[in-house]
């Protein structure tokens, strides 16, 4: 998660001003022309048979998400675009089918500093999705809470819900609407990899911007008393003592609380909300889900989230915790685990997920351990063989998804109900705390069967890494698939994060490499229809 200050933010906004008035628009997001829409070999990137890869807009920064428009007269049929913001000012902007560029945020320029005077967004956006002529967005405001807007393509807002716990590690992520309800459905990340405010969250920037911060559960709980001992980066003459102590669910150095406090306000970390489209009645739907970071529903209404496991870093490392979906029961309030269980449901405490026990001796505990008092909390474990549908490697990067509707056309027939899983791969050297990891993670997009729950490569680089780790590197190959959904005319459009390394707790991506890819039956029978 990357924090600025004001100036740091104004003086971006300067500067890309000044990029955009001597370079103009076209070394920006641009559709690729037809004439040069080449197919990509797979001897490149592997695909189903009886279906074709093309480029198809290139030129983007940190591109997150993208929908389609299928309502609105004017923009029916038009693609939209978010981009993240991560490194900067955050963007949603599209194209009409007959390749026309309009501004969604900021409006009325592509100069930020000019168009936010009155009213701005902060990044990174979380997800996004189009419905009946309005774009939903999840952000953050100037103080790190989250927000999801409401846009309308003539510059119209209106704020859906705000103050949502989004100070920490993550935010909010992805949005959904469920089909038979019209409800929005969204994410809230954990604010910590574990559920302890460590000293990797010093490293990330907002401990020291939001000290008080740390995660907030649905309901009540009782701990089992543990105190993590690390160095107080604040300690010496007028910062305090040099050795914190700080307990699960508290903010960094402290330590004193057994009984925690359910949110004041009722919005938890970790958790899966919904509200209604317009927005009013807030409900959580599920919690313990430390980064429900895709959501989508299928044509029944049943929900799907992908979740990532802890990673190994922080105070309270947690070795090889996978990436996985689970499925989410409407209105049950079911608690997933975290911090006590795995995204894939298993309890933390088991061998496979201790880390090396130099990691974690200094903090005064030799192992992992539930830090909950579960029992005593009335928290019952999630039934994984019920919840859990599909798992990828630890640090996969499990992102944003789709669901394969019932489409006419017999190249997808094989995939219907399939949910098509975007991974964007891992964050080493943060994530795993330096340590030599067996192989980059994620980076492909990968399809997973409900019916049978087995996981199965759909796109990925032929050589298993991204772009900018092979040798001669193919332009045409992916770097870091973060987003899949199907367009109105049956075309599955995949979202290339593009170029991104972390330094110092921060991710820092490469202008302008982002791309989106257009995968299409190579003979289509019919125009088919999809489900986002």
């Amino acid at each position: 998660m990357s924090k600025h200050s004001g100036r740091t933010l104004l003086i971006r906004s300067l500067l890309l001003a000044a990029a955009v008035g001597l370079s103009g628009c076209a070394a920006g997001p641009h559709l690729v022309p037809e004439n040069r829409r080449n197919v990509i070999d797979r001897a490149v990137v592997e695909y189903p048979n009886q279906m074709i890869l093309t480029p198809y807009i290139g030129g983007l920064t940190s591109p997150c998400a993208v929908a389609f428009e299928t309502d609105d007269p004017e923009y029916k049929g038009s693609v939209v675009v978010a981009e993240a913001g991560v490194d900067g000012d955050p963007r949603v902007f599209g194209f009409k089918p007959d390749g026309t560029q309009f501004w969604i945020y900021p409006k009325h320029t592509q100069i930020p500093f000019l168009s936010n005077l009155y009213f701005r967004i902060y990044g990174p956006i979380g997800g996004m999705v189009v419905d009946k002529g309005k774009i939903y967005v999840s952000h953050r405001d100037k103080y790190g809470m989250g927000v999801i807007t409401q846009f309308d393509y003539n510059g119209a807002h209106n704020t859906v819900v705000a103050d949502l716990p989004a100070q920490g590690d993550y935010g909010v992520t992805d949005l959904a609407i469920n089909p038979l309800t019209g409800r929005l459905f969204f994410g809230v990340g954990a604010a910590t990899n574990s559920g302890v405010v460590g000293l990797d969250n010093w490293e990330e920037g907002w401990v020291d911007d939001h000290p008080e911060v740390s995660d907030h559960p649905l309901y009540d709980i009782k701990l089992n008393g543990y105190r993590f001992t690390t160095i107080n980066p604040k300690g010496g003459l007028f910062g305090g003592d040099d050795i914190a102590n700080t307990g699960p669910f508290q903010k960094f150095g402290a330590s004193r609380q057994v009984r925690i406090p359910k949110s004041p306000v009722g919005k938890p970390t970790a958790a899966i909300y919904s509200v209604n489209i317009e927005g009013g009645d807030l409900r959580v739907e599920a919690h313990g889900i430390r980064l429900p970071r895709g959501l989508v529903f299928n044509e029944f209404g049943n929900l799907f989230a992908t979740d990532n496991g802890m990673e190994m870093r922080g105070t309270r490392p947690v070795k090889d915790d996978p990436d996985s979906v689970l499925r989410v029961p409407l209105g049950a309030q079911i608690w997933y685990g975290w911090p006590d269980y795995t995204a894939d449901l298993q309890p933390v405490s088991n061998q496979k997920f201790q880390p090396p026990q130099t990691m974690i001796i200094a903090t005064g505990y030799p192992e992992i351990a539930p830090i909950v008092d579960r029992e005593s909390s009335g928290l019952v474990p999630a039934e994984r063989s019920q919840l859990l549908y599909g798992v990828f490697p630890a640090l996969s990067g499990a992102a944003k998804m789709a669901i394969v509707g019932d489409m006419a056309d017999d190249a997808y027939k094989p995939y219907r109900g399939n949910l098509i899983v975007a991974l964007s791969g891992d964050r080493a050297p943060f994530a795993n705390n330096n340590q030599k990891l067996v192989g980059p993670q994620g980076y492909a997009v990968k399809r997973v069967n409900l019916d049978t729950k087995q996981v199965s490569d759909f796109v990925q680089n032929t050589k298993r890494l991204p772009q900018s780790m092979i040798r001669h590197s193919d332009a045409d190959a992916m770097e870091r698939p973060i987003d899949a959904k199907f367009g109105p005319d049956g075309a599955l459009y995949i979202v290339d994060y593009g170029q991104m390394i972390m330094k110092h707790g921060q991710e820092q991506v490469e202008p302008k490499t982002g791309k989106i890819y257009r995968l299409a039956p190579l003979n289509p029978t019919t125009r088919p229809s999809s489900s986002q």
